[in-house]
């Protein structure tokens, strides 16, 4: 089934108004409005992973606050204002000359907020594509983004000529003069920001809001890029901390601020001359449900699409992070699998953003860690609210980077004692893949092969071939330094890494048993074929040895034990397995012993 004629989906933009006047199914987030408005801080700082709104509700209340005008400058005519009818709904005419009739937005219901629509001259200039190769290329794409929001207010510039109104000094006029023109200096871009909300407050006599998005995308960026050159970042870092300083501090033609990013980064000393900020991350209560989508707001948007699949699986794949007491679904995800008929992918993994998560999931000291996570239980750790670089490499600032940028979850079911300590998870299957995908990565390090071949060698097993698997396996151990190098203290953590692995490599053809009690105990993996993979189930056993000697007599007791504790008995109640392929793996440095063999299942 596919989406029905009426169920418009409009997918990947950040402009508020293609999204109400593209999309029929939208999911309506405008008491975010009301909660800015009512905040505490002259300054926001709102902190969210990559795509989950925080750009589109920027538009939002952009859209919302801010004076529409004509050409010249002269606020439109309420009754005319496109802006006007986002929120409080009307006719309107789209691209194509069509007219579309827009529904009332939720916060249309609220008077005290309605009376500052389209009241505000606004600033509002992002980041995201702050990036380069040098500070050189930052700085120049950071005075383009300035040029082109200077661009936005064209109907300034007759305050730069002689003629024009008497506002500006001949020194700001010149200034003025080079905004519009692109040629900036460097402590122009400083002061970009402040000139312009003090010119604006000039113009419209009312004091400006000003919005900052993915303050910390270009910050970010440096880290990765100039590591080896820390003169760069450090330039990088006194750019934006003069621009937002500049900006916000003591700022008389300030009304508000908003500023969003993914982190709070620390000892950059980005906000350190503002005591102005008042922080929200996904810990806190206010703004949790301004960004992601609750189970309400999901099971809405599956009652206006057409799609074959569960709910259920939805769930499974794309639900459980918390934010503030609040359990969310990742909304890019949601409406990239709406968008195309329910089909089930990795939508927010591939939408770019994992260099520094992929830095930090491959190092060695996160692999107990995270097979932990990949087996389904849950870590402890402290959790910062602001970071620093050098933190991400020890143990508390790395699993607070994966809670703030949507690789962890807090398991709400398990309090901690100490208010700032967390019991972390992972928050869904979608999620889940990349932590994989990342341990297949470092096995195949080990093992000093590519992830392809290590795909190829888990097919061996899945076909039955246990021999010629064995000999691979053992032919790559002897062969890999790396593995050498690691050590006997970290033998074992290798092995468990290699059985997870095996399973993610094979869980497209296998369903990993959810009842682990069988027969008279528990194996280690019991895996049950997807009936169109055949009917051959697996049932796994690995033993680590601090000796080689009798390693062969370990792997043979292991098979044993999968015999006689009847592990095979609940496969039973799967009517199609006919065959069952037990298998036992003994470790001991690098050397692997195995035995397995054959049996039929009889009901």
């Amino acid at each position: 089934m596919t989406n029905t004629p009426s169920s418009l989906i409009c997918v990947g933009t950040s402009h508020f108004h293609q999204l109400l006047l593209k999309s029929d199914v939208f999911v309506d987030k405008s008491l975010f409005i009301k909660e800015f408005l009512e905040g505490e801080g002259i300054v926001s700082l709102i902190t969210r992973p990559r795509r989950w709104g925080k750009s589109l509700n920027m538009d939002m209340l952009k859209r919302f606050l801010s004076i529409e005008v004509d050409n010249q400058g002269n606020p439109v005519p309420q009754e005319k204002s496109l802006h006007r009818k986002l929120f409080t709904g009307g006719e309107v005419v789209v691209d194509s000359g069509d007219t579309k009739l827009l529904k009332p937005l939720k916060i249309s219901n609220y008077p005290a907020a309605m009376k500052r629509q389209g009241q505000y001259p606004v600033i509002s200039l992002g980041f995201k594509d702050v990036k380069g190769s040098s500070y050189q290329e930052m700085e120049a794409t950071t005075k383009e983004k300035i040029t082109d929001l200077y661009q936005e207010h064209r109907y300034l510039e007759p305050y730069m000529r002689d003629d024009g109104p008497d506002l500006l000094g001949t020194s700001d006029k010149k200034r003025l003069q080079r905004y519009f023109e692109g040629e900036l200096r460097k402590e122009d871009i400083k002061s970009s920001l402040y000139f312009l909300s003090k010119l604006l407050k000039k113009h419209f006599n009312k004091p400006v809001y000003i919005l900052i998005d993915e303050y910390d995308t270009p910050i970010n960026s440096a880290y990765l890029r100039f590591q080896d050159r820390p003169g760069e970042f450090e330039k990088v870092l006194e750019l934006f901390r003069d621009l937002l300083g500049a900006t916000l501090k003591d700022n008389p033609h300030l009304e508000q601020g908003l500023i969003t990013g993914i982190l709070r980064i620390a000892k950059a000393n980005l906000f350190s001359d503002l005591n102005n900020v008042r922080e929200y991350t996904l810990l806190d209560e206010k703004f949790a449900t301004c960004y992601g989508f609750t189970q309400q707001e999901v099971d809405e948007l599956l009652g206006k699409v057409s799609i074959i699949t569960t709910s259920d699986e939805i769930r499974h794949w794309y639900n459980g992070y918390t934010f503030g007491n609040q359990v969310l679904y990742n909304p890019w995800s949601i409406m990239c699998c709406l968008s195309n008929a329910g089909q089930l992918d990795h939508y927010w993994l591939d939408s770019g953003g994992t260099q520094l998560i992929d830095s930090v999931l491959l190092s060695d000291e996160i692999q107990k860690d995270l097979q932990t996570l990949i087996a389904g239980d849950s870590i402890s750790s402290s959790i910062m609210k602001q970071i620093s670089f050098d933190d991400i490499w020890e143990t508390e600032g790395l699993y607070s980077l994966l809670l703030f940028s949507g690789y962890l979850k807090i398991d709400v079911a398990h309090a901690s004692p100490d208010p700032d300590t967390y019991y972390l998870l992972i928050p869904n299957y979608e999620v889940g893949h990349i932590y994989r995908q990342r341990l297949i990565k470092w096995i195949s390090k080990k093992l000093e092969i590519d992830s392809r071949d290590y795909h190829s060698l888990m097919s061996l097993l899945a076909a039955g071939q246990v021999s010629a698997f064995a000999d691979r396996l053992q032919t790559l151990l002897d062969a890999s330094t790396s593995f050498y190098q690691t050590g006997s203290a970290h033998a074992e953590l290798f092995y468990s890494g290699f059985m997870l692995g095996l399973l993610h490599t094979l869980s497209k053809r296998y369903t990993l048993a959810s009842e682990r009690e069988s027969g008279m105990g528990r194996p280690d993996f019991m895996l049950i074929p997807q009936p169109q993979y055949g009917d051959q189930a697996l049932i796994l056993e690995y033993k680590v040895s601090p000796k080689v000697r009798g390693l062969t007599s370990l792997a043979a007791k292991g098979l044993a034990q999968i015999t006689d504790k009847e592990y095979k008995a609940s496969l039973k109640s799967h009517s199609h397995v006919k065959q069952v392929l037990q298998v036992c793996l003994a470790f001991c440095d690098k050397k692997v012993a195995v035995k397995y063999t054959q049996v039929s299942l009889k009901s």
